[in-house]
């Protein structure tokens, strides 16, 4: 069941963005601070949070309209729990997240991410649903660790 994400998953998320390894254990309070402020103004300002739950969450994404771009969105966190990966999880989310937005009139959406070699999985999933490597900025997340970019036009289908 997909449902929207409230204070009380907050723990239960940064556990799994941690043992996903999107997030170090030392960078956690990253995930909780955004959590915070999604719980305290950002959710009315159009940010989304959802949690794939099924007796505990398994997957969570995070979503945000871009600030000054007509209705370009950004895709700031997706994460399934290590044991339920490769099972459609991540898919069925980004799925969700995309029919959504379509709904809403959104029309772009935007994923960063790493170009190292930790994240080919991520990069193969984006391209797989239709993402294409927009840009590359070298050197962003660390020296030798390049910032890439994925598109898609939602008003395409």
């Amino acid at each position: 069941m997909i449902r929207p994400a409230t204070p009380e998953d907050t723990a239960a998320v940064v556990d799994l963005v941690v043992a996903a390894e999107m997030f170090s254990a030392d960078d956690a309070w990253l995930v909780e601070g955004m959590l915070a402020d999604y719980f305290e103004t950002n959710k009315e300002h159009g940010h989304v949070c959802v949690i794939d739950d099924e007796g505990g969450p398994l997957g969570v994404v995070y979503y945000q309209p871009k600030p000054a771009a007509d209705r370009a969105w950004d895709l700031t966190m997706i994460a399934v729990r290590p044991d339920r990966q490769g099972q459609g999880r991540g898919a069925a989310i980004l799925r969700r997240v995309e029919e959504d937005l379509r709904a809403g009139g959104g029309r772009l959406l935007l994923v960063e991410t790493s170009a190292s070699a930790q994240y080919d999985r991520t990069r193969a999933f984006y391209a797989k649903r239709g993402y294409e490597e927009e840009a590359r900025i070298r050197d962003y997340w660390a020296e030798g660790d390049d910032l890439v970019v994925f598109r898609k036009a939602l008003d395409a289908y």
